[in-house]
């Protein structure tokens, strides 16, 4: 069972990887335990995760099958790329940091959504091309974060990292495709 300590640690450590310091991976749990332990950072932002796919009319016309799809889509997405990033991790030969790195992206989604929701509530207060450009930086921001976690925690060049990142977001971009498809999209 995971602790409040835990859930401190693990946000913690990812948001001083998000200021770029390294020694925020001393307060990720990269044990076993702690790798399970870590998937409670996308269970916390849940929430956030629904609000951001309201906004985005996901629940206009109807809330039972739409949330079902978006549901199921989502626990998809946070499981297929730690799966597929099982494979990776032997071929970059780097096995042994995996379950540091799974652990560290997953804590990472809390600062990610800490940026993220408060764009997306923003540009639906208050549209306007501004908030375009505003929404594109933020989205820079986190990609880079996404690509900097990999590096430090992956032991990795930035050059894969980048490309990790890139597989991050192909397998989301066909999560999300297959799941507006269900909903007649």
């Amino acid at each position: 069972m995971i602790t409040a300590g835990d859930i401190f640690a693990g946000v913690f450590g990812a948001w001083r990887l998000a200021r770029r310091d390294p020694t925020g991976l001393i307060w990720i749990d990269s044990s076993p335990r702690g790798f399970v332990n870590s998937f409670w950072g996308p269970a916390l932002i849940l929430p956030g995760f629904l609000v951001l796919r309201s906004l985005d009319g996901s629940f206009e016309d109807d809330l039972l099958r739409p949330l079902a799809v978006e549901l199921i889509a989502y626990v998809i997405g946070c499981v297929a790329f730690p799966l597929v990033m099982d494979h990776i991790s032997e071929g970059l030969e780097r096995s042994h940091l995996y379950f540091r790195y799974i652990a560290a992206y997953n804590w990472s989604q809390v600062i990610q959504m800490a940026v993220l929701l408060p764009v997306g509530l923003l540009i639906h207060l208050a549209p306007g091309p501004g908030m375009a450009l505003l929404n594109l930086a933020m989205t820079v921001v986190v990609l880079v974060y996404q690509a900097y976690v990999a590096h430090q925690a992956l032991d990795v060049k930035p050059s894969a990292a980048g490309l990790l990142v890139l597989l991050d977001l192909s397998i989301g971009a066909l999560v999300q495709m297959v799941a507006a498809r269900l909903l007649g999209g």
